[in-house]
């Protein structure tokens, strides 16, 4: 036998497999992610136009966000239904049906002239209520609320949330308002 002779090349194997499964247990988790987040996100903020103030003081976004609740008093119809007195092309819109305010709060909406629903917006807010008063004692908490209402909206609806957050103990109130832009 020569020193030279040939060397058998190893085997190599043909059929190989790529493991697709951790991947996609990944692509799930982050579409559940994704969906979750983007959809709480966009419920705490409905359509709202805001009233103009002469003054305000700026929301810097530096109050918690778990320690703040954000209610909306805003104009909402069913799906396919018009309000030709709000969608006004001025502006100038003032809609009174009472039937087509909501107010909305994390995604669940309220109409604030059904006592049952009111109550059950009562509850929302005294569990909200409940998690501040650890700070302060059994009668005041320190939960923040940013009511945000249409300018059109019925006083009455801002009202009913106002006292709502009073009977909880809920006394740090703020209300959402626009600045009148400065060429005005």
């Amino acid at each position: 036998m020569s020193k030279h002779a040939a060397v058998k090349p190893p085997d190599v194997e043909e059929a190989t497999s790529l493991n697709l499964v951790p991947m996609v247990d990944i692509m799930f988790l982050m579409l559940l992610f994704f969906m979750l987040g983007s959809d709480m996100g966009q419920r705490e903020l409905e359509e709202v136009t805001l009233p103009l103030a002469s003054t305000i003081k700026e929301d810097k976004g530096d109050a918690p966000k778990e320690g703040r609740t954000t209610i909306n008093v805003y104009h909402d119809l069913k799906r396919g239904a018009s309000c030709p007195e709000f969608e006004k092309k001025d502006g100038s819109g003032i809609c009174r049906n009472d039937e087509h305010w909501k107010v909305g709060i994390r995604g669940h909406d309220y109409n604030p002239k059904d006592k049952l629903e009111l109550d059950k917006l009562r509850g929302l807010l005294k569990r909200d209520a409940d998690e501040g008063k650890a700070v302060i004692g059994d009668r005041v908490s320190e939960r923040l609320v940013m009511i945000r209402a249409d300018k059109a909206a019925p006083y009455g609806a801002v009202q009913h949330v106002m006292n709502i957050c009073a009977e909880c103990g809920i006394y740090k109130i703020e209300v959402g308002a626009a600045q009148p832009s400065p060429d005005k």
